[in-house]
Parts: C-alpha cells; structure tokens; sequence
C-alpha cells in the first residue's frame, strides 16, 4: 500500500473548527486519500474526521505578540511535520510560506479576504493611519503572493487583484455542504426560534440595528449563535432594553448550529456596508439557504441578485432597524410564503451553490502542485 501524501494547513488566528479550513478543505483532502495535518496555537490538540489538529499552547499576550511570535513558532513545527504541501491562512503568516519555501516546500497562501479593505474598517487603528497603512499593506502582500507557489482565494474580487501578479491562482468558494444542514421533517411544526443569526457578532455587522428592530409590543425573539468581537461589545450589548427577547446560546459546533437552523424560521445577515461585505458573497446566506431557510439580509447588489435569483427572502437596508423588523413580521405573519421560500433556498444550493465543485478546484490544484 503506498503511504498517504502529507499536507499541512497552518494558521495563528482562526479557530481550530474553522468552516472553511477544517470542516471544507481538510476534511476533503482528508476524504480523497491525503493524510491532513492542521496547526494552530492556544487551542485543543484533536483528530476531528480524519484531520490531525495540532495545537501550540504558548502564552501569546496580545495580537503584536501574536504577529510577531507567531511565525517562528509555527515554522518549526511545521518543519517537523515534512509535509509536502503548507497552505496557510493568514496574512501575517507570509513569511513563514516565505521560509518554508527557502527550505524546499511547495505553499499555497489561502486569501479568505480583502485584507487592504479590510484594514480601512479596523476599529483598533486610528482612523488617520487606515489608509496609509492599507496601501502600504497591499503593496507587500503583492509582493509576497508573486512568489506563492499557488494562491487560493474565497472571492472573485481577490482572485482577480492576484492573478495580476501570479498565474496558479483560484477561487475556492465558501458554498456549504448540503450534507451538513438537515432538511425540514414536515411543514406547518412549530420552530423553536423565529429569527436566527450565525457568526461573529460585531457592530460592522449591524448588531446594533439588529437589536433596535426589537421593539417593545412585538413578540417575536432574535436568537444568536456565535461570539461576540469584544468583552466590551457583548457588554454593551447585554445592557439593550430587549436584551430579554435574545436566545444568546454561544459558539456551537457544525452539528449544533445545523441543529439550531432547523428548528429556526428566518436566516438573518444585515452587515453594515463595508467593501468586504458590499463586494463579496455573504457565507451566512448561504448557510441558511442550504438549511432550507428564508433569509433576510442586506440589500447590497451582489447579495440581493443572488436572493432574487433564487426567490428565497427578502433584502433590507440593514442600517434601517424598522426596515429590518417589517421584514421580519411580514414573513412570520405567512406561513406559507415562508415554506416556499425556504424550498427555493434549498433548490438554489443544490443547483448552483454547494462545495462539489469547489472542492474539484481544490483537489485539482494539489494534484497539480505535486505533479510539478
């Protein structure tokens, strides 16, 4: 029997049940024969569907730490690991694809954003360095990616910006796995939520929108399933006037979250405009569409062709809390409507939004990568 290919996904800031790296890309490299390694730091070492999960537990004391320790750490285990392939995910892990590439390895760099655009809403920055800080980091990170052994992408906006300066770059949507998300047992049950939303809650996320369309005389409940961006934030939060209509349950494993969809009536997602939301396609919508859910979401150009394609919800101005509450009582006050929208959601997925064909693109590229 010939021995498994060895690949390596790293990362120093995302959760070791990461979607898109553990539960999308590991799991179906680990599928299609690879034996998969996946190294993080601060978190639980495990073997979660045949991926191995390596964790580095240093005490890390803020993100310059992070920044600066982060990639000498992961380097050396990852030089221990001799890999065939490293395929990291973060921005400031580029010197170390840098490095594994000077020791003889072939690295993929994984773009999950807009990284320019993104520095320009970052909150911890003053607001007079956003820009120039943006530009100065766009011109390193084209710099470093010309010289990736391939590039992976989550948009066609970054795949495009790379392809400029580095010909084995594609796009790896983040479309879910149906098999994932339970279909409905039977219509005209009683949900146990009215109105849910999935993911990290921030303010650039409209959380404080979503909040306000709670007003007092309604009894429909919001509930959230993830964590907050800050202690500061869910603070502030939990001091709402109807932080009581709130079902706050917490980060939640894919299972729990799939469980958590079925027993919900809408799928909400009202980000604030910012270039990462306005110019990318939204993961959450997705999600809920594969849950067979009716959505609500932010009526941005990208995200409303996709809702009114697929004739599954109905798209707001997300910085309108009244914009956000009709929606809401419109589509609870029809039972019906919400049955056919949450068919025509599932229908899209199936035909046009699910991760087979992503991860065709993925294996392809590997296979490539070692052909060469």
């Amino acid at each position: 029997m010939s021995r498994k290919i060895r690949v390596c996904h790293i990362s120093s800031v995302h959760y070791s049940l990461d979607t898109r790296i553990l539960h999308r890309e590991c799991v179906s490299l680990a599928q299609h024969g690879y034996e998969v390694h996946f190294l993080v730091l601060n978190q639980e070492s495990q073997t979660v569907k045949g991926v191995q999960i390596h964790s580095l537990n240093t005490p890390i004391s803020n993100r310059l730490d992070r920044m600066r320790r982060a990639p000498k750490l992961l380097f050396n285990k990852a030089m221990e690991l001799d890999a065939r392939i490293y395929h990291f995910h973060d921005p400031e892990l580029l010197p170390l694809g840098r490095k594994l590439q000077a020791a003889g390895k072939k690295v993929i760099y994984d773009s999950h954003e807009h990284v320019p655009h993104q520095i320009r809403t970052k909150k911890y920055l003053p607001a007079i360095l956003r820009l120039p800080i943006a530009w100065i980091f766009e011109q390193y990170e084209n710099r470093m990616v010309a010289k990736m052994d391939a590039v992976v992408t989550a948009t066609d906006l970054v795949r495009d910006r790379f392809l400029a300066i580095n010909p084995r770059v594609i796009e790896v949507n983040n479309y879910p796995r149906l098999d994932t998300f339970l279909l409905p047992k039977s219509t005209g049950v009683e949900k146990k939520y009215d109105v849910t939303y999935v993911g990290l809650i921030s303010e650039i996320r409209g959380i404080r929108q979503l909040l306000d369309s709670l007003i007092p005389g309604d009894t429909w409940r919001l509930c959230l399933v993830g964590y907050f961006e800050t202690q500061t934030l869910e603070n502030a939060i939990r001091q709402h006037p109807q932080w009581q209509r709130v079902d706050f349950v917490g980060r939640k494993s894919r299972e729990e979250v799939a469980e958590i969809l079925s027993q919900s009536n809408i799928g909400i997602v009202t980000f604030l405009p910012a270039p990462n939301h306005t110019k990318n396609q939204p993961n959450k919508l997705f999600e809920y569409m594969a849950a067979s859910l009716p959505v609500i979401c932010s009526d941005f150009e990208r995200w409303r062709n996709i809702v009114e394609q697929a004739q599954c919800g109905l798209c707001v101005n997300p910085a309108d809390p009244a914009a956000i509450r009709e929606a809401v009582q419109t589509l609870l006050a029809d039972p019906d409507r919400l049955a056919v929208l949450g068919k025509n959601a599932r229908r899209a997925m199936e035909d046009s939004f699910n991760w087979g064909s992503e991860e065709a693109r993925l294996l392809g590229l590997y296979t490539t990568l070692l052909q060469g």
